[in-house]
């Protein structure tokens, strides 16, 4: 009795384990053989094989499929491992999908790998390669992979882009200026240029230069003045004229091709000129008749046969003989050269002044009436104004009747 109470619990520990040890060989050693299903990926019928125990990669082995690195199972639509146990149920379904070689070229640097991704962007994932904005690859990245493939990827620099004030910097693969400027939306139109060109490659400073060009037509006008033209008439006086024709300006247009460059313009064309406006000339008649009449001067009666309205200056010594070759004196005038040839020597009745005679010469009195009267640096006033002068007989010998 004692020894079994004493060594009872023991036997019946015994007998459990020895009991459980014959059930698991009973089941490891007699399981019942099964029918499984294996679909390969990209064949039109799967294999069915009896399957004796549960390991998916055994199930390859039965079905005489080698398993390699890169290879995936799917039980259930969820990828599993080599090692899992599948339920031992008649007609259980396995998915293989073998790995394909994929050739990767990144920047220049070539590497082969192996996936069973389901496409190449998914493989791509697996290996710890993404592609951002601005990279190049050869491939789509939905492109199913179900054969062997060579891929290459290009990642993106970044690119200055300069148009006019503005700068943008855009993250590209690009290898020319043109798939730059495609990659950043920028596109050249018309007669817009870059620098460098299109189909050059990019700089090596990375920096492209945009220029917007536009081109525009304007029409611009100058006045083509009158010309005047004076004709002899017996019917008039010395010194009385008449407007025969009143002269009008003419009008020149010019066609101009203006060109701008970033908004400025740079160059400007005459593409074409024309007399839009024909000017008129101004037909005056000039008396050629001397008559002499006679003016009541503060100084006295004056017999004159020219009376002209002139600007009167007056000048000082200075230090050279006038125009005549005498030293000049009170009295002397100065006048344009034009009409110092027809007036040497003749005498002129200046109100405020006296009369004075033409012995000099005044260069710039040319182009308008205009006499020069010399007071000698000791009384020397300066004359500045407009009068009426007097010219007095005789008439100089051949004039005509006009003073140009």
């Amino acid at each position: 009795m004692n020894l079994l109470n004493k060594y009872g619990r023991q036997a019946a520990i015994t007998c459990i384990a020895l009991g459980l040890i014959s059930l698991i060989s009973a089941i490891f050693f007699f399981s019942t053989p099964f029918t499984a299903i294996l679909w390969v990926a990209g064949e039109d019928q799967p294999v069915e094989f009896p399957a004796d125990n549960a390991i998916a990669a055994n199930w390859l082995l039965n079905a005489g499929i080698r398993l390699f690195p890169g290879d995936s199972l799917y039980y259930s639509g969820i990828e599993i491992a080599p090692s899992f146990a599948m339920p031992e149920i008649d007609q259980q379904i396995l998915l293989y999908k073998p790995a394909f070689p994929i050739t990767l070229s990144i920047n220049g640097m070539v590497e082969r790998y192996y996936s069973s991704a389901p496409t190449l962007g998914a493989a791509l994932w697996e290996q710890g390669i993404g592609i951002l904005s601005g990279d190049k690859i050869s491939l789509l990245l939905d492109k199913p992979l179900s054969e062997p493939l060579s891929v290459s990827i290009q990642h993106g620099q970044v690119v200055s882009i300069k148009a006019g004030d503005q700068t943008l910097d855009v993250t590209t693969a690009a290898e020319t200026v043109g798939e730059a400027l495609a990659d950043a939306g920028i596109s050249l139109q018309n007669l817009d240029f870059s620098t460098p060109v299109e189909d050059k490659p990019i700089p090596n400073d990375r920096i492209i230069k945009v220029t917007r060009v536009s081109e525009e037509t304007i029409l611009d006008e100058k006045v083509i003045p009158f010309t005047k033209e004076r004709v002899p008439d017996a019917e008039l006086n010395a010194g009385q004229e008449k407007v025969l024709q009143s002269g009008q300006n003419g009008v020149k247009t010019s066609s101009f091709c203006v060109r701008y460059e970033n908004g400025k313009e740079v160059e400007r064309t005459v593409e074409a000129e024309w007399v839009s406006k024909q000017p008129i000339s101004q037909k005056t008649a000039y008396g050629t008749t001397v008559v002499v009449q006679t003016y009541d001067s503060p100084d006295g009666s004056v017999d004159y046969w020219l009376s002209k309205q002139v600007y009167i200056s007056s000048y000082h010594d200075t230090g050279s003989p006038t125009a005549s070759g005498i030293w000049p004196y009170y009295g002397v005038i100065a006048v344009a050269p034009n009409w110092y040839s027809i007036l040497k020597g003749t005498s002129i009745y200046v109100p405020g002044y006296g009369v004075g005679t033409v012995l000099d010469v005044c260069p710039g009195c040319a182009g308008k009436p205009w006499i020069d009267v010399f007071i000698p640096t000791s009384d020397y006033v300066s004359w500045n104004k407009n009068e009426t002068v007097y010219f007095l007989p005789p008439a100089p010998a051949g004039f005509s009747g006009d003073l140009p």
